[in-house]
């Protein structure tokens, strides 16, 4: 066969056999037909690259990631490509819920044609406790319908697994359809004993990425789950997990994966993507070789993909990456479909075309709310208050407060601020107080409220709150601060209300001022919004804001 492109002089890493042999690659019509000797290619009108001795990886595909965080879906597959990673599932019930089904399913299908190779999981359960959360927002037929869609590849996290325990027959059978599709339920059994992973294992779940330490990697694949070991912007476990890799490689490692859970802008910018991972590996112990599998073949594998990625090997689409380093793996070229879209960290291509705005099916249908509407009534004076009180970037705990009270609203002060969450068409509101987010703070407001993004604000002033919310309804969504009646920073996000449509570089500067403008006054969270986000998160402890208060999750009820 005639190639069309011949990568020579190169050291190919082949990830089946753990060998870096001196071979030559042939490209033609997007994927690789060749693989060996030079003189067994025709290259008599293939384009040549000279790797000059450089080593060839596959392209790295991330097994568990979020293309939604504050950058678009489209903007973070260009920014990615750049360091390698020609492909990624994305988890999906984030942007899924905030556009709704048909507009985020065409959003996927509209990717899924690009150079690089997307898939996506469908929201396995659509908010985690519908009960305190409102409805559903995918129902089992929307699940069976974004099933007929091949680059959706199974459910998304999830998180609610007290739910299995205690035997919801509703979410059982929403797995039931995925395994009978042949599809995967993404796990996230965070501090699950391995009595009920048991539980897990036999309900469905697949994978997991919430391993804190090797002993949870272990017992995770002691199960047979397909295990992810994380290094992002969200939680960085390599040290602790690396471990496991070291004790289970001589057998088998195959069921072991790098990912990344997503990289906020301003870390994507900094660390890189895949490429960061798999040199963070390497640092803390684990073979390049393997760690390099870890990012390529295996993913590929589970997902049942390895007759198209993960490997430098016949049949498959040509992603390829040059790299001078199997330590520091970040490439000089990266190819995408047989494509050069890389050079040295700069895009030569587009691989994927740009956002446009809009709210899907979830429009904000409602009027901007008024000062007095995040007023809290006391209805129990003199008594104590569960407050949501923040331990850290993602978890939260209960303390019990005595708030001061004035003309019977309470009126928080020092670290205490109220916190209102509203649903998009203003039918429901829930609130509360949360305690070490930000001292003094007048407003917060934001249209990111995980997992049902409707519309939150956070602040000790009503007047600040209102003028916040007001202007990210004005802005068809985003991230708006005030205080002292001024607006002090704003982040649009015109996509869902979660994306932003400008480049990373452009939200990366937005966000970053929006951080300043926070910890110049006060707050100590390594990245106030995703906290703030992540108050209406009901799968992590303890207490979270939901449309029907403050809801213990522990306790699986609301306490104020």
């Amino acid at each position: 066969m005639q190639a069309e492109l011949c990568l020579l002089n190169g050291r190919v890493v082949n990830v089946f056999s753990g060998e870096i042999l001196p071979q030559a690659v042939a490209v033609a019509g997007g994927r690789i037909i060749h693989v060996g000797d030079e003189s067994e290619i025709d290259a008599s009108r293939a384009e040549i690259i000279d790797l000059a001795g450089d080593y060839l990886l596959p392209g790295y595909f991330d097994a568990h990631t979020h293309c939604d965080l504050f950058i678009n879906p489209y903007s973070y597959a260009n920014q990615v490509v750049k360091s390698g990673t020609t492909g990624f599932f994305n988890d999906g019930h984030d942007l899924a819920n905030a556009l709704g089904v048909e507009p985020f399913l065409a959003v996927m299908a509209e990717l899924a044609q690009s150079l690089v190779s997307v898939y996506t999981g469908v929201p396995s359960a659509s908010p985690p406790y519908p009960g305190v959360e409102g409805r559903e927002l995918w129902s089992d037929r929307d699940v069976a319908k974004a099933f007929e869609h091949d680059n959706v590849l199974g459910l998304s996290e999830l998180s609610p697994y007290i739910r299995l325990l205690k035997g919801d027959s509703g979410l059982s059978n929403r797995m039931r359809l995925a395994r009978s599709l042949g599809r995967t339920v993404e796990g996230h059994t965070t501090g699950c004993s391995p009595a009920k992973l048991n539980v897990m294992a036999r309900e469905g779940i697949t994978s997991c990425h919430e391993s804190l330490s090797a002993d949870d990697v272990i017992n995770r694949v002691r199960l047979g789950f397909a295990t992810m070991i994380r290094q992002g912007s969200i939680r960085t476990e390599l040290a602790r997990a690396a471990e496991a890799v070291r004790r289970l490689q001589d057998f088998d490692a195959s069921r072991l994966m790098l990912v990344s859970d997503g990289m906020f802008p301003e870390h994507l910018l900094e660390w890189g993507n895949m490429d960061w991972v798999v040199a963070q590996a390497v640092e803390h112990g684990i073979d390049p070789l393997r760690a390099i599998q870890m990012a390529t073949i295996n993913p590929a594998r589970y997902f049942r993909l390895d007759h198209l990625l993960g490997c430098i090997a016949p049949a498959r689409l040509a992603h390829m990456q040059v790299v001078s380093s199997l330590e520091r793996p970040t490439p000089r070229l990266v190819l995408a479909k047989g494509k050069l879209v890389a050079r040295d960290g700069r895009l030569l291509r587009p691989v994927a075309g740009e956002a446009s705005a809009g709210l899907g099916t979830r429009p904000f249908s409602l009027a901007p709310p008024a000062p007095e509407d995040f007023l809290v009534k006391c209805k129990a004076p003199g008594a104590k208050v569960p407050v949501i009180r923040v331990q850290d970037q993602t978890v939260t705990a209960r303390e019990d407060l005595k708030i001061p009270v004035a003309d019977g609203y309470y009126q928080p002060q020092g670290d205490v601020s109220a916190i209102s969450i509203i649903s998009r068409d203003g039918s429901r509101k829930g609130q509360g107080f949360v305690k070490g987010f930000c001292p003094g703070l007048g407003g917060l407001a934001a249209s990111i409220a995980h997992e049902t993004h409707g519309l939150m604000a956070t602040g000790q002033s009503p007047e600040d709150m209102a003028m916040a919310m007001e202007e990210v309804l004005a802005m068809q969504g985003g991230v708006v601060l005030a205080q002292d009646g001024e607006i002090r920073a704003r982040v649009p996000l015109a996509l869902g209300g979660i994306c932003s449509l400008n480049t990373v570089e452009q939200v990366a500067a937005e966000l970053s001022g929006l951080h300043k403008e926070l910890w110049a006054m006060g707050c100590k969270l390594p990245y106030p919004i995703w906290t703030f986000g992540f108050l209406s998160f009901t799968s992590i402890l303890a207490l979270r804001i939901t449309y029907a208060g403050v809801y213990d999750v522990r306790k699986g009820e609301i306490v104020f």
